[in-house]
């Protein structure tokens, strides 16, 4: 009786979701594309066929049963929505033993981390561990694991900044690992059934600005989008620009309006270079297609904005070589019909500097048939231009007043002179010149060249 409950339970999860919608938008995705752009699903999990019992539960939105009834035919499901939607890269937690087998299957296509403290192991057996940070070390150290978490310390009624967490993110700075931190809701009704210390308030992605401040270096993205903590979610990554945002589960589980809604607010806020993609796939591998259709379907955003949150940003948080994905080269094409070639794709961070602090990168171009050039330079903490020198091979660029910003990064377009680039190498410099009231630095968070033709 208990199971049913939860079952039924689960289903309200899905908030007032328009389920012949969402049903019709699986049979009939709209992004199939004859060379669809890369994928990187930052959030799904390795779980057994039958973690919620035997038979699986329904899809909580469509009805569907997966087929799925052994571990490998699980996985296989899994990875026959990787290869038709293109995700070259799933980021995953669960039990050790399914995340093992799950690399084997997918090798260099998936980074695998341990779900903990709670978790669910088949059949509907509600479990908690607290992991040995020097088991997790020698995981860590022997590739095995290549992120923390999904930390799903909320279920366990543990704050974000209790100190019971403090030995995980400590270990996860100093080994720079990911971390990945449950946010936001769980399924209604949780505190009855099975997990009794779940409270809501300790999903509010606030709660971790203390920890923030005490560990500076970790790369932690939080889970779910921090829904429903929009002010919240937004206010924490406004202030600390090395947190990244997963928007898995939210993207399938809400309707359509309550979810572009949500978006909308965290891309107007600015921060659509640090969202990225995750479907929570569990058991239902149809949630790939549906993830990927909440994205589709929200004109609000550019195809540019699309690709950001499909694989730029997860690219740049997990420091990929984005031409290891991107067969060829960095590049593709804007909605203008400009060439696209990124060249810094992890952050640039001049902070602490003294005048005269440089940081130089390279960048080989092809300039055939090309009739003008621009830079694109997204910047942060840039307090006046006076403090920011951009050289493209030696020669000065001047940054114009729009870069300017203290507390979101803006982004300028700037048109280049004939001749500045040139066929094969250039290098473009940025200068921390001279501090200007004070200031002890800057980031360059993204610099791209357009190539038009």
């Amino acid at each position: 009786m208990k199971r049913t409950m939860l079952v039924l339970s689960t289903v309200i999860f899905v908030l007032g979701l328009n389920v012949a919608c969402s049903l019709q938008k699986v049979l009939e995705p709209s992004t199939q594309n004859t060379e669809p752009f890369p994928i990187i699903d930052m959030h799904m999990h390795t779980y057994q066929w039958n973690k919620y019992g035997d038979p699986p539960q329904p899809n909580l939105i469509t009805g569907n049963v997966p087929e799925a009834r052994t571990n490998t035919e699980a996985i296989e499901a899994y990875l026959s929505e990787m290869d038709r939607f293109n995700i070259v890269l799933a980021v995953g937690s669960g039990e050790l033993e399914m995340v093992a087998a799950m690399k084997s299957q997918a090798q260099d296509r998936f980074f695998g981390g341990m779900e903990f403290p709670r978790y669910t192991t088949p059949v509907n057996n509600r479990l908690e561990e607290w992991p040995e940070t020097d088991e997790l070390r020698q995981l860590f150290e022997s590739d095995q694991l290549q992120i923390m978490g999904e930390v799903t310390a909320q279920y366990s009624g543990v704050a974000p900044d209790d100190p019971k967490l403090e030995p995980y993110y400590t270990l996860a700075e100093e080994l720079d690992v990911p971390f990945c931190l449950h946010t936001g809701f769980g399924p209604p009704m949780s505190p009855y059934l099975g997990d009794p210390d779940f409270r809501m308030r300790y999903g509010n992605p606030l709660l971790l600005e203390d920890v923030l401040v005490k560990h500076p270096n970790l790369q932690v993205y939080i889970a779910h989008g921090g829904y429903p903590f929009i002010e919240e979610t937004i206010a924490l990554m406004l202030m600390y620009q090395q947190v990244y945002v997963d928007i898995s589960a939210i993207n399938w589980l809400l309707n359509p309006e309550e979810f572009h809604g949500y978006l909308q607010q965290l891309m107007e806020a600015r921060l659509g270079k640090r969202i990225m993609f995750g479907t929570d796939q569990m058991i239902w591998p149809e949630a790939v297609a549906m993830s990927i259709d909440a994205i589709e379907s929200a004109t609000f955003l550019t195809e540019e904005q699309k690709q950001d949150i499909y694989f730029n940003n997860a690219a740049d948080f997990l420091r990929l070589d984005k031409s290891k994905y991107l067969p060829g080269s960095t590049e593709y094409y804007d909605e203008s019909g400009a060439k696209v070639i990124e060249v810094v794709t992890s952050e640039i961070r001049m902070r602490p500097a003294e005048p005269g602090d440089q940081e130089t990168v390279s960048v080989n171009l092809q300039l055939g048939g090309v009739t003008s050039t621009a830079i694109q330079v997204t910047g942060w903490d840039i307090d006046d231009v006076s403090e920011t020198d951009l050289l493209i091979n030696g020669r000065d660029v001047p940054l114009p007043a729009e870069i300017v910003a203290d507390v979101a990064p803006r982004t300028v377009t700037i048109e280049l002179e004939d001749g500045l680039l040139r066929e094969g190498e250039n290098t473009i410099t940025f200068v921390f010149a001279e501090a200007f009231e004070g200031t002890t630095g800057f980031s360059i968070v993204d610099v791209r060249i357009l190539l038009r033709e």
